[in-house]
């Protein structure tokens, strides 16, 4: 059992809840931290990435575990079970090896909400595909002043061990930024040109070691359980707090029914944009605009036809500006389970066109207390749709794919361009977003302090208030450092 009192304690051990702590270690070193995780340690190092287990029937064993442990819940979502979504009904848990699907009250072949949810040591720090650009001007909080903004993204970008160019030297992708470059390089900033897609990974002889939460943690994982403790396969039921101020939070060991109290002096709640307002929700803290403003980027796929010698290896990045809303990924890919036209024997490159979408108050998360999940929280479904103006800038950055695949090659002939289904990025936000001022549009303020408090802080993907088509875990990172630090400095001095 964790000692009856601690610090800091921080739902959540993905990347954010993991920057916390490692900020808070950094500023206030005698710190007792403990971190509570719902889902089981899968690997030996702790958060690290499963892209890095090479045997590929072992990694999908883990991938299982990665979603809370193999439990028959959360095995493979079944035709009947899609077909009953689709209708309108859903079931008790997300957490499936095939994804997150959740029907909208109007037409779910427009409004399908898909996605997915980790629950393991590490998060989604375990599974995310470690791309780190940074955001565009016109992405950032505007009312963080733009060098401190700026200083955070390189704190951030440190805390993940980002690598501005991971596979350096590879002609194929360098020859193909070139010709992207000629097309899309006018009129931008030096620092938004068409390049390498920077990715939390380091090379070595066998290729790319991919960064998870190890890296973010770093040296914590070696300290005592004194000062630095993780309980995996725990669950927060409740953060408690009286007056303002959180006192701790009760929880309780998967499987069992007897919770435990841990009082705190600040609490962090880091889990992500569906199950930080969920907590938040069962622990009776309900402001208006929690749920609410539900936002993530359409991803427009697109297959196109590269014929090179030798074959591009590395991931190339045409980044989102104030003028061209989309952040556009270009990476290699196999295509051995899927059949070919005979004309198709190019290389496959795989495309994706990040396109974002409108803010909308009423798009949200809703929580049911009638239906617990597996966690024993109130369940959760959504509401979603599409504006006029979404579906608009879906067509034009259908367009652009098909401009970039001409630029790579060709389309890839039988490869239709597609639109995923919102929630497929697994970028979803807004939903605890901050704020500059509590007049209840917002959750939290600046530094990710919950409105009305004194102790209670968010993190993640979720407090991102902005449009976005970037892929936001750096984002999200620099913003949890904001909060991190102001904790060690209230808490150090007190």
């Amino acid at each position: 059992m964790p000692s009856p009192s601690t610090d800091v304690v921080i739902i959540g051990s993905g990347p954010t809840g993991s920057a916390y702590a490692r900020m808070i270690r950094r500023d206030w070193p005698e710190a007792r931290i403990v971190m509570v995780e719902a889902g089981p340690q899968i690997l030996p190092e702790v958060g690290g990435h499963l892209d890095n287990v090479l045997d590929l029937e072992k990694r999908a064993e883990l991938e299982i575990l990665a979603q809370g442990g193999d439990r028959s819940p959360r095995l493979s979502i079944s035709k009947e079970e899609w077909e009953a979504r689709r209708a309108g009904g859903f079931d008790a848990s997300f957490l499936r090896r095939s994804g997150l699907y959740i029907a909208n009250e109007s037409d779910p072949s427009e409004n399908l909400f898909a996605g997915f949810s980790a629950a393991n040591v590490g998060g989604m720090g375990t599974k995310w595909s470690t791309g780190t650009p940074t955001p565009s001007e016109a992405e950032r909080v505007p009312f963080i002043p733009a060098d401190e903004f700026e200083a955070a993204i390189g704190i951030a970008e440190g805390l993940l061990g980002t690598n501005k160019d991971p596979r350096a030297g590879d002609t194929t992708a360098i020859a193909l930024r070139e010709k992207l470059g000629e097309a899309f390089n006018a009129g931008r900033s030096p620092d938004r040109t068409v390049r390498a897609m920077p990715l939390a990974a380091t090379p070595g002889p066998e290729g790319l070691r991919y960064h998870g939460t190890d890296v973010v943690l770093g040296p914590l994982v070696n300290e005592p359980a004194e000062t630095f403790q993780i309980l995996a396969e725990t669950i927060c039921r409740r953060v408690v707090h009286e007056d303002g101020h959180a006192v701790g939070v009760d929880l309780v060991r998967a499987g069992e029914t007897e919770t435990f109290f841990l009082s705190a002096g600040t609490v962090v709640v880091a889990c992500d944009s569906l199950h930080t307002p969920q907590l938040l929700f069962a622990s009776g803290i309900r402001p208006e605009a929690l749920g609410r403003n539900l936002n993530d980027h359409f991803i427009i796929s697109q297959m196109a036809e590269m014929r090179s010698d030798p074959p591009m290896r590395a991931m190339n990045w045409i980044p989102a500006t104030n003028e061209f809303p989309f952040s556009v990924t270009i990476h290699a890919t196999t295509l051995s389970s899927i059949e070919k036209t005979p004309d198709f024997t190019g290389q496959p490159v795989g495309m994706g066109v990040f396109c974002p979408t409108d803010i909308d108050w009423d798009n949200r998360v809703v929580f049911d207390e009638t239906k617990p999940d597996w966690r024993g929280l109130p369940s959760i479904s959504i509401k979603w749709k599409p504006s006029e103006a979404d579906k608009a800038r879906v067509e034009e950055a259908k367009a652009v794919a098909i401009r970039v695949a001409n630029i790579i090659g060709r389309p890839a002939p039988g490869f239709a361009t597609i639109m995923q289904p919102v929630g497929s990025s697994l970028h979803y936000q807004g939903t605890v977003r901050m704020g500059e001022k509590d007049d209840g549009t917002s959750v939290c303020d600046r530094n990710s302090r919950v409105w009305g408090f004194d102790n209670l802080y968010v993190a993640g993907n979720g407090v991102i208030p902005t449009v976005t088509a970037t892929n936001p875990t750096l984002y999200s990172t620099a913003l949890a450092t904001f909060g991190a630090r102001q904790i060690a400095a209230a808490r150090r001095t007190a």
